[in-house]
């Protein structure tokens, strides 16, 4: 796997504990972190794959 595809992997995992920690006192933010970690740990798979 590329380094830019791990880093989004990465990345979206800290959003998506971000968005956890931050749904405790703010519901809205805390969603709104959940959905881009979301979006960004999905993204390196939905790519198209032109490595092998």
């Amino acid at each position: 796997m590329s380094r830019p595809r791990v880093l989004l992997l990465v990345l979206g995992m800290a959003f998506l504990a971000v968005g956890f920690a931050v749904s405790t006192g703010d519901r809205f933010l805390g969603i709104g972190f959940f959905i881009v970690g979301a979006f960004l740990f999905l993204l390196p798979f939905l790519a198209i794959h032109d490595e092998e």
